[in-house]
Formats: structure tokens, sequence, C-alpha cells
């Protein structure tokens, strides 16, 4: 008897890091590639190689070409049985070969002679090193989720790939990847894209427990992937099998568990600038599922509901009002239920159809109390803010040929974004207090802004692969229509502001700014791109990716007019794997990719819409009604007014740039990747990022203003006043556009060439570079650790589509390149700039029952800067404290140093008892922050005091003090049943 231990090299789709997966997947299926050979290698045709699988009962067959090869395209993930088999040939069996979402299992099956004794093929080895991908991230699986301590949310899971970082409060828990900011990122459920298309910042929310398996794309993905500057975070539902399945879990995080992020005081007294010491969170989330087949090797179903009940109070600033202590104390209730639905119909085995849909509706209620001393005065504003929407998707997949397969999808993504409450006609009022720079609203409204609002994508994309020769190449097209709906007001439709002087008892109001605001309407974008990407085995040890995507972007105003289109977008990708020894355990890869970013749907509200955006200032002359805070207007003027937009929808030709280009960001990548031994490996790989071009709004008054008089048309200062004509351009490039305001063209349109001299603007700089070594222990059955060290740089002048420096997610349109002196000092390290990460996560199976595991994350702080008025741009000082000064003095992007770099560990460690009759239940408890770190994060950056007039020389009393901490030590309890 020959007794051959055959190893089955397969692509590590559990936790690898520093690779993912190769070109040719949809981000839900997998592949399996291989040979029909000898057993001294000699490659068997027309061999009949038939796949089972044991979960689902599929089956497949195809015949080995005249190289021995054989494909399994589209495959459902799972665990395979393989058999091959051919007249003169023993049978070949090969068990437990597991295909994952996104990877191609590469493997050997050796046929043995009649006349030679049995061949036993034992063992399926999961290959560290895949030596077909150019593309970089992880994978995370259940398994990992089961046995590593992660936050059940999709940044906490992007977050265990090297060249991610956490961004900025403002924006939520979101990442940011590979140097690009947080609303430059794609997220997929399932090949439906649920990532917002509004600003780009985050995504749909489904049930967390729905996942099945998730990808996160760092750098170097295909050309079926676009619409990205960022990172791709691509996950998987759960599915069917045909064993009946059923569960009950709950996740409990009780407030009595959960430590206090700490407080800040102001400078200037003992009250609390920041008050986290009453902070309350309770929260219950628990889910019901069950999973089986409705009809036995032919329709699979997965159904889960999942109740959730979240309760949270919180307190605002504290601040003296009248010689009394006011605070806002804030409560909210999530108490919605999610849900999703998956079902799988295996029509023929060659013919799959899938129907998915979840629902991540939800109405949160928020109670804000206005207290005195302590003691409540009048009753909560109640208000009510409405979001997520039913999502589904319906996908077919068929292999023609055994060369030939294609798939299709159509798809719907919605989110609601209403916010409304009983309080809605009365004007939103705050109050100013110099002493502390304090914002204090008044009592009378609920919601500073009242919208009534929806979004809604829809997808419809079709994918090929065709296999011809040492090629698989795949091709496809993918379309989008977007459609926004939004009008947005100020509650009462307006918003006034009193600045009050609080250095002597009387508290006297000197100022009003009154703001209004309005902006709606129904805009739609269009997003098409085709692409055709190919994996050529060059030869035995090298393997190209090539490919190139064609993108075309189209955004149309409130009047169904296109306004941007940008089309002939292309994209190239290229990326080549060499097998240094030959044996699959050693790799060095390079790549280069072109991505290119859409414009957002913000910038059709904002910029394409009939948006009023006016602020008013006036000396303080006493309330034409108290009881609501509204002023009357009739003291003189203290400053210009800013018109940042004055109610009336602009011809397109006078706000887009006509030589306006793309978004586009360039990509190169190169690594090192080998295997240590059977169950290790550890990686190398550079990158570098540069976002090429940028796409922003751009005031153009003063360059107007020159042109104007340079050609005959006189002086138009009284028309272009710095804030009269925003135009979407790419900073620092010369620009034509139009306008039918100039004196003597009795409206006609006329265009005007300004040059990027006399614009004033600089070009648009992002540069990211990092170095990522990274360690991978596969899991054994005992243990698993995963370790990668990080050293990082983004510098430039832009972060990129949103704007950490003041919280501004106005995806395109933010403040930074709206004059030429906001752009003085902008230079330098950018937000997202960590320099060091260390990321350590691993488990361990002390018995067969009980399990540990640690997740460990070490980032060095972030820049910090000062921000003040512009001492000689006039137009930069109307947007106050938001230039690179300091009293006059430049101080450039980072040069306040740095916050202090800040570390995190999470403890987990679970039970599983054994209930007999196939019953399993999971006690499990996750810490995590264990030794409860509360490092400073953010800080106040506002330098100059926006309180005074520019250049007055007072310092705003909170610069430098906290804005942000680390998320404090808490506890995660939970209960799994299951069948």
């Amino acid at each position: 008897m020959i007794n051959m231990k055959k190893s089955v090299t397969a692509l590590a789709v559990a936790v690898s890091l520093g690779m993912a997966a190769p070109a040719f997947a949809d981000g839900t299926t997998g592949y399996i590639q291989g040979n029909a050979v000898q057993t001294d290698g000699t490659k068997i045709s027309d061999a009949t190689i038939t796949i089972t699988n044991s979960q689902t009962g599929l089956t497949r067959s195809v015949e080995s070409d005249d190289n021995g090869v054989f494909r399994f395209p589209l495959l459902p993930p799972g665990v395979y049985t393989i058999s091959a088999e051919k007249g003169g040939y023993k049978t070949t069996v090969q068990e437990n070969v597991t295909v994952g979402i996104s990877g191609k299992t590469n493997l050997n099956v050796s046929l043995v002679s009649e006349d030679m004794e049995t061949i036993e093929v034992t063992g399926s080895t999961i290959a560290m090193v895949d030596i077909t991908s150019s593309t970089t991230g992880i994978v995370v699986d259940s398994l990992t989720l089961e046995k590593v301590p992660v936050p059940r949310n999709l940044t906490s899971v992007a977050l265990l790939a090297p060249g991610t970082t956490r961004g900025d409060s403002a924006f939520g828990d979101l990442p940011s990847i590979g140097g690009a900011s947080v609303g430059e990122n794609a997220y997929y459920v399932n090949g439906l894209n649920i990532t917002n298309f509004r600003t780009g910042v985050g995504s749909s929310e489904p049930p967390f427990d729905m996942y099945d398996t998730f990808e996160v794309k760092t750098g170097g993905y295909s050309a079926e992937f676009g619409r990205v500057t960022g990172g791709v975070i691509n996950a998987k539902i759960k599915s069917g099998t045909n064993e009946f399945k059923w569960g009950v879990n709950a996740y409990y995080e009780p407030d009595s568990l959960r430590a206090d992020r700490p407080s800040s005081k102001y400078t200037s007294n003992d009250l609390y600038r920041i008050n986290n010491a009453q902070d309350e969170r309770d929260q219950l989330d628990y889910n019901i599922w069950s999973s089986g087949a409705l009809i036995e090797d032919k329709l699979f179903y997965y159904f889960l509901v999942n109740p959730r009940d979240t309760e949270t109070g919180y307190y605002g600033s504290q601040s003296l009002v009248g010689g009394e202590v006011f605070e806002n104390r804030y409560t909210t209730k999530d108490d919605d239920t999610f849900w999703v639905g998956k079902l799988d119909w295996y029509v023929t085995e060659n013919n799959i159809l899938e129907l998915t849909a979840f629902s991540d509706e939800r109405s949160t209620i928020i109670n804000q109390g206005f207290f005195y001393d302590g003691v409540e005065d009048g009753e909560a504003a109640v208000s009510e803010q409405n979001e997520g929407g039913v999502n589904a998707s319906v996908k077919w997949t068929s292999i023609l040929t055994d060369d030939f397969s294609i798939s299709a999808m159509y798809g719907i993504n919605k989110q609601d974004r209403t916010t409304a409450s009983t309080l809605d006609a009365n004007p939103a009022v705050y109050y100013r207090y110099d002493s502390t720079a304090a914002f204090v609203p008044a009592n009378t409204f609920a919601n500073f802004s009242v919208e009534q609002g929806e979004d809604e994508r829809e997808v419809i994309r079709v994918d090929a692969d065709w296999f011809v020769g040492d090629h698989a190449i795949r091709f496809g097209v993918d379309y989008e229509k977007l459609t926004a709906t939004a009008n947005t007001i100020n509650s009462g439709g307006a918003y006034y502001l009193y600045y009050v002087d609080d250095s002597t008892p009387a508290e006297e109001i000197y100022q009003v700014r009154h703001r209004t605001y309005q902006a709606g309407g129904d805009f739609e974008s269009e997003n098409f791109a085709f692409y055709v990407n190919d994996q050529w085995q060059a030869t035995d040890n090298l393997v190209i990716n090539m490919g190139i995507r064609n993108d075309s972007f189209e955004n149309f105003n409130a009047n169904g007019e296109t306004f941007v289109k940008l089309d002939n977008q292309w994209a190239l990708r290229l990326g080549a794997v060499y097998d240094v020894m030959g044996d699959g355990e050693s790799k060095v890869w390079a790549s280069y990719g072109r991505y290119y970013l859409p414009v957002a749907a913000n910038t059709n509200i904002r910029l394409a819409g009939a948006e009023t955006y006016i602020q008013e200032y006036y000396e303080f002359e006493g309330f034409a009604d108290e009881a609501l805070g509204i002023p009357n207007l009739t003291g003189a003027q203290t400053r210009p007014d800013d018109i940042f937009a004055n109610g009336e929808a602009a011809s397109p030709d006078a706000i887009v740039d006509a030589n306006m280009d793309s978004m586009y960001s360039d990509e190169f990548i190169a690594g090192y990747q080998f295997q240590l031994t059977d169950d290790w490996s550890m990686a190398i790989q550079g990158t570098y990022r540069e976002l090429s071009t940028t796409i922003e709004d751009v005031a153009i008054d003063a360059a107007v203003i020159d042109w104007a008089a340079e050609n005959g048309y006189g002086d138009v200062s009284d028309i272009w006043t710095g804030f009269h004509q925003y135009v979407l351009t790419n900073p620092g490039s010369d620009m034509l556009i139009g306008t039918n305001e100039l004196p003597g063209t009795n409206g006609e349109m006329v265009f005007m060439d300004l040059s990027a001299e006399d614009l004033g603007y600089p070009e648009s700089i992002r540069k990211y570079a990092s170095v990522d070594v990274t360690f991978e222990k596969a899991w054994d059955g005992v243990w698993l650790l995963n370790a990668a060290y990080t050293w990082s740089h983004s510098w430039g002048n832009n972060e990129g589509y949103v704007r950490s420096d003041n919280g501004q997610d106005d995806a395109g349109l933010t403040t930074l390149f709206d004059q030429p002196g906001l752009l003085d000092g902008a230079y330098g390290d950018l937000p997202n700039d960590r320099r060091h990460q260390v990321k350590v996560f691993g488990s361990y199976a002390v018995t067969e029952n009980f399990n540990v595991g640690a997740n460990f994350q070490f980032w060095t702080g972030r820049p910090k800067n000062a921000f003040g008025y512009h001492p000689t741009d006039v137009f930069a000082q109307a947007y106050g404290s938001e230039s690179f000064y300091k009293n006059g003095v430049l101080a450039p992007r980072g040069s306040e140093g740095r916050t202090n770099s800040y570390w995190n560990l999470d403890l987990t460690a679970s039970y599983n008892f054994d209930l007999g009759e196939d019953y399993d239940l999971t006690v499990r408890a996750d810490i995590f922050n264990v030794l409860n770190n509360d490092t400073v994060t953010e800080v106040n950056e506002i330098y100059d005091d926006e309180g005074d007039v520019a250049g007055s020389g007072a310092v705003n009393p909170n610069f430098g003090l906290p804005t942000a901490w680390q998320s404090p030590r808490y506890v995660r309890l939970s209960l799994n049943l299951k069948y």
C-alpha cells in the first residue's frame, strides 16, 4: 500500500494578515481550481472531477482539460468533498475542502493507476501564502468573532487590519483606511452597496449577528470594485443548509459595569464644560434565528429577528445663567426590531437564485431637559430621529459551460433621514457666553435642524467569468441610481445666536446673529461602470493580475438637469505575484491601482439646489418675543452679512468648472510574504498613496472682480462681495466658469477664463506612505495569533471628502478651500496621521470547552492645530476661527504637537456547555478597555475667541482642553443557545 500524505494548497480564508482574495470573485462566492495529475506529477486530461457541498448537497462535475486543469467558479462558501475518476485509474476522494468568500482554493488531485496499490490522501492544510493575490487586507470569519473580543460593529472589524485607524469622534465610530478620510470607504452586504451615498460617512446598520464573514480590502483591489479611495468592507450573510438549526442569543451591556469618561471643567470657574460623570448606557441586544431546508438539497432559508433596547442618558455642559447653574440633560431610547431573511434556491446544480432582505429601520426618541441649579425648568423637549430602511437584493448565478459563468444582481438600499418634534415651529436659539465660550440652548426648541428626507440606491450589476487557457477573465457592468430627497430648515425657519458679556452679573447681550438656512428638493445621481480583469498564470511561478475599469458619474440638480458629468474615467489595476521558491510557501508581489470617487449627493443638495444660507449680525435691541427668544432685528449691523447661498438655484454653467477633472487616487504596493512553519507566516509590505486630483467648492469672487475690471465690465464688487459665487473645481487649476450677472450683458451667460494664479488657491495635496510587518499563526484547534506593526505617514493640505478639523461631513463642500486665506499654513500632518500602530489579537483553548482571547491595539497620537482669524484675508475672516493662525501669527497644520499615544486591551472568556440532544449553550464575558485607560484623543483647536472681532487678541478659554477620550471600560455579557 502506498501511503501518501498530501497537503492541499488552499486560500487562508480565516484571519490572514497582509493578504486577501484574488481578483476573481463577486465578494460572496468562492472558487476551486486545480489539476488532475498522476502520482509523478504528469497531467491527466478528461478526468471527471466532482464536488459536493457536505452541508447543502450541491454537486457539480467538470472534466479536466488537455493540461489537467479543472475549475469550479461561483461556489457558495462551505465545506466540499472532491472526487476524481477516469477509466484505468482508481477514484480519489478529498474531504473537508473549505471554500470561503472571494477566495480561490488551489489543489492537485492525484489519480493512481488501477494496477497500483491504494493511495491514501489525508488532511487539508490551509496555505498561509496565497500565490495568486495582489490584494491586501484581511478576512475575518465567525471563528474569529467567537474567540476574540471585538465590539459588534463594522469599524471594530475593520480595525483588525493593518493600516486602519479610528477617525475623529465627530463622524461617529468609523475607520480611516490607507490615509483616506472616513468618508471614502465602501460597505457591501452580499454584493449590495449599503454605503451612505449622501456624504460617504458610514453605512446602513443591519443586525450584526447575521454576518458570517467579513473581508476588509485595504488596497490592491481588482477592477470590479470602484467608487472608493479608502477601503472596502465586504460582508456575507449566513445561509441555510440541509441541517435544521435554530438558536437564541442575548448580549447585555449593563450601565452598572460601565465606567465613565473623564469630565472637563472650564478654566475660569468650577463648572463642567463637558460632564461625563453621570452618563448612563444600558443596552440589550438579542436574536432569535432559524435556518434549514424548505426542500432538501434545493431550497434553503435563514431568518433572524433582532429586538433591541438601548437607553442612554448624558449631561451637557454647565453654564452660569442669571447666577444659576444651567445644564442640559439628554435621554435617548431606541427599542426597534431589526430583521434579516435569506433564501437560496438551487434551481439546478448550475443555477442558483438568492433572495436577501434586511431591515434596520429605527426611531430614536430624544428627551432634552433644561435644569437650573438641579431643578428642571418646564417639560422636556421631545424629538424623534428616524433612520435606516428596508433593503433587498436578488441575485442569479448560472454556470453556462465549464469555461463560462454569469451572475446578475438587482438591489435596493434605503435610508430614512427624518427628524421632527412638536416644537419645530419655534426658532433655534442659543446663547454664547464670553467668559467660557459656552453655547447654551434655549428650552423652546428640540431640533436645531428639521429635516424630511430619504435616500434610495437602486443597483443593477452583471458579472461574467470566462476561462481561456491560462487566463481567468472576469468582466461586467455596474449601474447605480441614487435618489436623495431632502427638505431641511433650522427649527422655526431661523437660528438666533446671542452673544453675552457675562463679565458682570448683568450678563448683557450685546450682539445677535440671525441665520437663515433652507435647502430641499429631489436630487438624483447615476453611476455607471464597466470593467475587465484578467488573472493570467504567465509561468508556473508568475501570476499577472491586470484589469481596467471605466467609471462615469452624473449628478442632477433639483430641476433634473445635469450639473456634473464625468465620464470615460479609465482606471488601470495591475498586479504581479511571484512564487519565489515554486512551492507555494513564499511570494513577492507588487501592484498599482487608480481609484475614482464620485461627487457625493450632498453636493447636489447644497450646491445645485435652491439653498439659502445667510447670516446677519445686529446690535441687540431687545426681544420681539422673549418667550420664544425672537429678537428685534432693528439694531445697527455689526459686520457685513455672510451670504453663502442666496436661495436661487444657479445655472450648472455657473457652479461647475467646465475644465473640472474627476477626483482620483493612485496607489502603489509592494511586499514579501513567506511561511515560517506549516501554520506560521510573516509578511512585510510597503504602500504609497496619493490623492492626485480633488473636487472641492471654492469662492471665486476676488478673481472675478479682477477679471471683470481687466475685461471692461467695471467694478463688480457690489455683486461679488466675497461669498457670491462658489464653484466646484479642482483646486489649484485653471477654471472656465460662466456667469449671467455681468453689467451690460442682459443676463447672457459669459464664460470667464480664471487662471490658478488669479484664483489664488494651491493644489490639493494628500499623500500616504506606510510599512506593515505582520505575523500570523493559523488556528490549529488550540490557539491562533495575529500581530502587526504599522509605520505610516499621512500629510498634505487636504484630508479628503470630509474634514476632521471642524467635524464637517459636507463631502466635497468643506470650508477648507472656500477662501484662499484658509489654505495658508494648511500643509502638514493630516488628522488621520497615526505614525505608529501595534495590533495583536489571538485566542487560546484552555480546555475543549473553555476559551480565552485578547485584542490589543496601540496608536500614537494625532496632530494638533490652532485655528484663528486670518490677519489679512477679510473674506477668510468671515469664517471665524478657521484659519491656521494664532492671534495673527501663522500656526501651520500640526504645529501644536500631538495628542498622547494610547493603547487598549480587551479580554474575553467563554465556556461551552454540552446540554445533550444536540443543544449547546455558550456563556461568555467580554471586557473592553480592561484597565479603563482614559487618554485624551482630541482637543479643542480653536485659539482665537470667536466671540470677539478679528484681531482682538482674545484667546478662546477652552483652547487645548479635551473634547474626546478613549471609550471607557465596559462589559458585554452574552448567552448563546443553539440547536
